[in-house]
């Protein structure tokens, strides 16, 4: 061929599209500078703590769950020079000082009573009151409520002596129960209370009261 056919037949072929390469083009290539390099660094470092600590703080809880350690809660009476024990609380309930005073403080609203007091000392007892009981105990506290004002009577305790049970959480109170009518002592005679509690979310719940001198009495009977 000729030169100038070689030329001709050369610019004879037609140059393809642009879309013919455009699936083999390499994407932009994208330059970060010095400074914007270190704040990409800084931020997955900070992100790397973050994790971290969130992973701790995970792992940390779910040991506490798993493992409680068993608490115990101390409580100093205002009285603490006259008292043989300080009030105590742990896994198992209240200790025996601390039963053993609550029963007492009760006991003196129920045992000793006026015709004035004794609708306040019904409220103060059913405070204490076991929900499950509370209609059967209020009911019998009503009834004695309307015979005190009644017969216009009054009756005092005096507690001698008190056994803690602190598995059961029964406590036994004997004592002298006196009954007036007006200022006239009408009996006095040696009267035993039991009361039974029970323990939950750190309260103590009454759940019965009863004469066991009038029980022992009937058994003989």
């Amino acid at each position: 061929l000729r030169p100038a056919g070689v030329a001709d037949y050369l610019t004879s072929f037609r140059r393809p599209p642009a879309f013919f390469f455009a699936p083999f083009q390499c994407p932009p290539m994208i330059f970060f500078s010095s400074d914007a390099a270190a704040r990409i660094g800084l931020r997955r470092i900070v992100f790397a703590v973050l994790a971290v600590s969130l992973t701790t703080n995970a792992l940390l809880a779910a040991a506490l769950v798993a493992h409680r350690p068993e608490t115990r809660t101390v409580i100093v009476p205002p009285t603490a020079a006259h008292e043989r024990e300080f009030w105590s609380f742990d896994s198992r309930g209240p200790s025996a000082p601390y039963i053993e005073r609550f029963a007492l403080s009760l006991l003196s609203h129920a045992a000793t009573v006026t015709p004035d007091t004794v609708d306040a000392a019904r409220k103060a007892i059913l405070l204490h009151a076991d929900p499950a009981v509370y209609g059967e105990l209020e009911e019998a506290f009503i009834l004695e409520g309307e015979r005190i004002k009644k017969e216009h009577a009054s009756s005092a305790f005096f507690p001698n002596k008190a056994r803690v049970d602190v598995d059961k959480l029964t406590v036994d109170v004997e004592g002298i129960q006196k009954l007036l009518v007006g200022s006239t002592v009408t009996s006095t005679r040696q009267k035993t209370w039991r009361m039974t509690f029970r323990y939950d979310a750190g309260r103590l719940f009454l759940t019965s009261l009863t004469d066991r001198t009038a029980e022992g009495s009937r058994k003989k009977r």
